[in-house]
């Protein structure tokens, strides 16, 4: 796989008077360097807050009085060419760990496909976690130098804007963007001339536009229907992510699936893997089986050379997670395409059926994923357990055995400025280069409990900071923050903390000992159990006893979670078990030393029996066969964790006023959970037994 990695750019359209801006620019590596943020953040900090990470915008809001000012600015210019010159050592760099354990593996590379990735809040093609997961995955494989490739979708709306009215009512606001508002350059096919693809469905060819982002060394690649000469019903298939019914969906998954491979060919790339990240991708499938049958293989042949290509990640325990499609929509949206594969409807239906012949069964994508693929994995230990006994039915039929690779997060796009420094001065920069195998980490017990601290309450302040612009409420900068942010699924149960508000006005109310807990996250728009639990937090913070005690932060991104993981003592979770399939925003918090208060579900599990002093388990290991009692112990057991434990342990301090307890758990977090649980690590699992295994 030639890989363009030097001079191909992620293209700034608002280009800036300075050249060497626009290079640094042209590369998303600068969103997770944090020198490299610091120094665009400084060209103008007032309108980098109010652009939330969209460069375009950035770009400009500077003045040109500001520009000129930068154009002859000394330590500016130094520090953007030295920051240059890292990024190219980056780029070019040959001493990677790809290529100093499996140098001569996969000539041809490693393609990802992925309906959205959370790259940055500046390129909003993201809702949720599988999104941020696909986002750090890629930059991991960056930095390990993987000969990697990255396929998804370009979605002009993106997923939606939040706004929360007084009643605690959620508000979709959907904002269109062009390419070039988030930094999309046109990508080139092998000719040199402007990629489009054309992908069957229905009753015609939709033509797609391809669009290219630079993430560190590695190109994604984003398709585009939204162009002159579409239908109007196929321009819409790309504006929104999660945005349409079951037609508009499965016109998405043909886009990805069969445009994202005919993408690979169009700019000459031949993987030799193709990863197929949750089923929402396993149209890949068909396209490999096509172009193996039109290769001149049998049909046996072809099957058995698709599933030697391929891996398959699966992500959800939740049944409504997996798409499935009926006959007659498959029918009418593949029917020219499956012509062209040389299959008949029902064949290509049973591809995607537990009970292959069952005509009543509709064609399920995780299915034809598991039976496309020669490796599966789920995303922790027990989510693999999950997913085994979810699809047990499949056992014996060809599937392969669904293992498990634990999630993972990108470390230097988390782990806050603070503590960053704080590694640096203690371990040394090359910490970053040991997070797959994580040996220098054990010396993190040896740093002085008062420097993490105080690197700790440095990233406090900034989140108090952040707060207070975004709510207009000021929070004691010395109280303990609690933080709950994710996405309002009803099995997360965001409000049970909640259901008994005097218990909790109880906890928060001592004025020597303040407690505040802080809220941000979306609900699906169709999901009206999840906006009732945002309505419930809404309504509970507009309670007297607990005003500027719950705080709700709108418009959940990569920012705010950001924001909040880095600079919170601790983090809520409590999803009814065995739901929670990773549940990665936790590990963000216990790299930036927060510590987790959770039920033992997801990656949870893996992380507390590492290091019990990395948090609290809240429950039971075991879920109740009787949900509402269960949610009941559940919340009663939180409760007594928080009063008898959490609470008393921050508010602890020695003789110096330091929490030592609360600073000794703190450490033990990074050190365990920062090389255990980082993306470099998964990365290199997913290489040792998906990628290379055989």
């Amino acid at each position: 796989m030639t890989l363009d990695r030097v001079t191909s750019r992620w293209y700034v359209p608002a280009v800036t008077p300075l050249p060497q801006l626009d290079r640094l620019l042209s590369n998303l590596w600068w969103t997770w360097d944090a020198d490299a943020r610091r120094l665009v953040e400084s060209i103008d900090p007032s309108s980098w807050r109010a652009c939330k990470g969209m460069v375009g915008d950035f770009l400009a809001r500077v003045s040109r009085e500001r520009w000129r000012r930068l154009r002859d600015h000394v330590d500016f210019n130094r520090g953007l060419d030295e920051t240059l010159e890292r990024l190219d050592a980056y780029v070019g760099a040959q001493d990677t760990w790809w290529n100093e354990h499996h140098a001569d593996a996969l000539p041809g590379g490693i393609a990802y496909f992925s309906m959205e990735f959370g790259l940055h809040e500046g390129l909003p093609i993201y809702s949720g976690g599988l999104g941020v997961l696909a986002g750090d995955h890629l930059k991991s494989a960056s930095d390990l130098g993987l000969p990697f490739v990255a396929v998804g979708l370009f979605y002009r709306e993106g997923y939606f804007h939040q706004s929360v009215d007084e009643t605690g009512r959620q508000h979709e606001v959907y904002t269109a963007r062009t390419p070039a508002d988030v930094g999309l350059q046109r990508a080139l096919g092998a000719g040199g001339q402007p990629l489009e693809v054309f992908v069957p469905l229905y009753d015609r060819y939709v033509r797609c536009e391809v669009w290219k982002a630079n993430v560190g060394r590695i190109p994604l690649y984003l398709l585009d229907t939204d162009v002159a000469g579409n239908r109007d019903e196929d321009r819409w298939l790309t504006k929104r992510l999660y945005g349409g019914d079951p037609h508009n969906r499965i016109g998405q998954e043909m886009l990805l699936g069969v445009g994202g491979l005919r993408t690979l060919r169009g700019v000459g790339c031949q993987p030799d893997v193709m990863h197929l990240n949750e089923g929402h991708t396993a149209f890949v499938v068909l396209e490999r089986l096509r172009e193996e049958l039109a290769a001149g293989s049998t049909r046996d042949e072809a099957w058995a050379e698709v599933r030697r290509s391929t891996v398959f990640t699966t992500h959800t325990p939740v049944p409504a997670g997996h798409d499935r499609f009926w006959y007659e929509l498959v029918d009418n949206a593949l029917g020219r395409f499956v012509h062209q594969i040389g299959l008949y409807p029902g064949e290509v239906m049973d591809l995607g059926r537990v009970q292959p012949g069952h005509d009543e069964e509709h064609l399920c994508m995780t299915v034809l994923a598991l039976k496309g693929s020669r490796a599966a994995n789920g995303v922790s230990h027990k989510h693999g357990e999950v997913s085994r006994d979810m699809w047990r039915e499949l056992d014996g039929t060809g599937t392969p055995t669904i293992g498990h690779i634990t999630n993972g997060v990108h470390a230097p796009s988390w782990v806050g400025p603070s503590m960053q420094d704080l590694l640096d001065r203690h371990l040394g920069p090359a910490w970053r280069r040991e997070l797959p195998d994580g040996r220098l980490f054990g010396r993190v017990f040896d740093i002085p409990g008062r420097d993490v601290w105080e690197a700790h309450n440095e990233q406090k302040r900034r989140l108090v900071e952040f707060v207070a612009t975004r709510t207009g409420e000021r929070i004691p900068a010395d109280a303990l923050v609690i933080g709950f942010a994710r996405r309002f699924a009803t099995y997360k149960r965001g409000d049970m903390v909640l259901s008994h508000p005097e218990r909790l006005a109880e906890l928060m109310g001592d004025p020597e000992r303040p407690v505040v807990l802080l809220y941000a996250g979306k609900a699906h728009p169709r999901d009206e159990h999840g906006k009732s639990i945002i309505r419930n937090v809404v309504n509970a913070a507009g309670r007297h006893d607990l005003h500027g005690h719950v705080l709700f932060i709108e418009d959940y991104d990569i920012g705010v979670g950001r924001a909040l993981v880095q600079g919170v003592d601790l983090w809520l979770n409590n999803p009814r078990r065995p739901l929670e399939a990773s549940g990665t925003s936790g590990q963000k918090v216990s790299m930036n030393g927060g510590l987790n208060c959770s039920t033992l579900d997801g990656w949870w599990i893996e992380g507390f029996a590492q290091e019990p002093r990395a948090g609290w388990a809240v429950g039971s290991p075991e879920p109740s066969e009787d949900v509402a009692r269960g949610d009941a112990e559940d919340t009663d057991a939180l409760y007594k964790t928080l009063i008898e434990e959490v609470v008393p342990t921050f508010w602890r301090r020695d003789g110096d006023g330091l929490p030592s307890e609360w600073v000794e758990r703190m450490t033990a977090a990074i050190a365990v959970c920062l090389p255990a649980f980082n993306t470099d690590r998964m990365v290199a699992d997913y290489v040792t037994a998906a990628y290379l295994a055989r």
